[in-house]
């Protein structure tokens, strides 16, 4: 099978977007070759299609949802028109709803690259034992992925492990098509991210996650019934998040952006 693909990097979000039509069938598969080739570092693989007056396709390795990997299939519908700016409109697995993109260019591959995200299905407070003490995360459940973000004073020196293990243990059991942990420092505008993905049974500690982004100003807007707005800094880059309250404080919009580069397009042929 020969594979026309290409690799974005939304943020440190490294993905691997698929350009040639392949079979859902072979999604998983076929992704964890991608993710085996070497000189590729990536952290996810994305299924694209572009179809004449129907909104951007993308098709995660597991079924999931992904913010970066959508907005990243966005840079590249404007790179293909070879424009300088437009709005997109893509469809995501995991996610029913259609989501606008708003994207730029900057440079020379390179965009800037906004994505409105889905409306949270619902946000909870949860209390989890950690050291024997309740702690307060909270549970953010997004279409096609579940995060739980937990508030830290301090992301220094943190056994991130840890409280990877205690999360798994807290949704044992439970049927998450993927989940994902968000350690977050608001003093400082930092998180860590980590997102498991139960069909491809891969866990990635993530240098940027979008929907564990959406999860932070979900979770921030629920608390404080304010709107958000800011940057959150990660392992591989920066993304700026956003999130809209009524006048009741109700969540209305969240959105996340933030640059995108994108390589050229290669072949590969896999057996």
């Amino acid at each position: 099978m020969t594979i026309d693909y290409l690799v974005a990097d939304p943020s440190g979000n490294t993905t691997i977007l698929v350009l040639t039509p392949v079979a859902k069938a072979q999604h998983s598969s076929l992704a964890a070759q991608l993710l085996a080739l070497p000189g590729i570092e990536a952290e996810q693989v994305g299924y694209v299609s572009r179809e004449a007056g129907k909104p951007l396709r993308v098709d995660m390795m597991g079924g999931e949802f992904c913010g970066n990997a959508s907005r990243s299939a966005a840079a590249w519908a404007l790179a293909c028109d070879g424009g300088e700016q437009g709005v997109y409109d893509v469809s995501c697995s995991g996610c029913d709803t259609v989501l606008p993109a708003k994207v730029a260019r900057k440079g020379e591959g390179t965009y800037e690259a906004f994505i409105e995200m889905p409306y949270p299905e619902d946000v909870s407070g949860i209390l989890i034992a950690v050291d024997d003490f309740p702690a307060r995360f909270f549970r953010v459940d997004l279409p096609g992925i579940t995060h739980f973000v937990h508030f830290v004073p301090s992301l220094e020196g943190l056994d991130k492990e840890k409280y990877w293990t205690i999360l798994q243990d807290y949704v044992d059991g439970e049927d998450l098509p993927a989940y994902g942990l968000v350690l977050c420092d608001t003093k400082k505008g930092e998180m860590i991210p980590a997102v498991y993905v139960r069909d491809t049974d891969t866990l990635y500690w993530e240098n940027s996650c979008g929907s564990g982004s959406a999860a932070v100003a979900a979770a921030l807007a629920c608390t404080t019934h304010k709107n958000v707005a800011c940057y959150m800094k990660q392992p591989g880059g920066t993304l700026a998040i956003a999130a809209k309250v009524s006048e009741k404080g109700d969540l209305q919009q969240i959105f996340i952006g933030g640059p995108v580069t994108l390589g050229e397009v290669e072949t590969v042929t896999i057996s």
